[in-house]
């Protein structure tokens, strides 16, 4: 399988960081497409690199032709991925629920793992109230890129304002994917504010629509918030 092949790459690299690291060296695990045996040919293979103290030599690297990217994080940033409240929670806990550990002697990364399967309903307001933040900030880009009259620059700043919107339309919904390789076509069960999410990032529109749709999905989305009780003092909320 190809999935063997690259895990055997990452426990080859985390014997290497065991005799270079010692103590300092807390876990090593594989998440994503390798860890989950959905790999394909040309799949890179994800590594997560906890240590207490972090080191420059940790980073991505190529390792027999196949593409090692490493996420280095000290055990308090580990805990606080899966415990606390970030805009793109639900990728963050798409990737622990993947988690498959190669080096985890303090059970460290099970136990996060194990907490990835049942997040607060509190964490994922608190994710979609930062994600909204995040949105309007682009949502204003989109808006000043259609006054100038710049059609590239409206585009541009088009796929910007998708980009956020996608995952305040997660965080609201509490779901978390399998994989982000299908997250804007799943985004067509979310709705009218999912449809327009994808036609706007998609699709060609002329100043008039790309405005009608950047306000229809901000719209969309603050009122989903609002239903929801995330707090959005900033925009007229509770």
């Amino acid at each position: 399988m190809v999935s063997e092949s690259r895990l055997a790459l990452a426990r080859d690299l985390a014997g290497e960081f065991r005799a270079r690291e010692g103590r300092n060296l807390v876990a090593v695990g594989v998440y994503g497409s390798a860890a989950q045996g959905t790999d394909r040919e040309f799949s890179d293979v994800d590594m997560l690199v906890v240590v207490r103290q972090k080191r420059r030599y940790i980073h991505a690297q190529m390792r027999k032709g196949t593409l090692v990217t490493i996420l280095q994080l000290t055990p308090e940033e580990a805990r606080e991925e899966v415990l606390g409240g970030r805009s793109d929670l639900e990728e963050a806990l798409g990737g622990w629920r993947s988690m498959r550990a190669i080096y985890d002697p303090g059970r460290l990364l099970a136990r996060l793992r194990r907490h990835a399967y049942r997040p607060s309903a509190e964490q994922f307001r608190e994710a979609a109230r930062l994600a909204i933040l995040e949105t309007y900030e682009d949502y204003g880009k989109v808006r000043n890129a259609i006054a100038s009259g710049d059609r590239e620059e409206m585009r541009e700043m088009a796929i910007w304002f998708t980009s956020a919107a996608h995952m305040a339309v997660f965080d609201l919904a509490q779901e978390v994917l399998p994989t982000g390789r299908r997250a804007y076509i799943d985004l067509k069960r979310h709705g009218t504010v999912g449809r327009d999410i994808r036609s706007l990032r998609y699709g060609r529109h002329n100043r008039a629509d790309t405005r009608e749709l950047a306000d229809r999905i901000w719209d969309g989305l603050l009122s989903r918030a609002r239903r929801q009780g995330v707090p959005l003092s900033e925009f007229g909320g509770a």
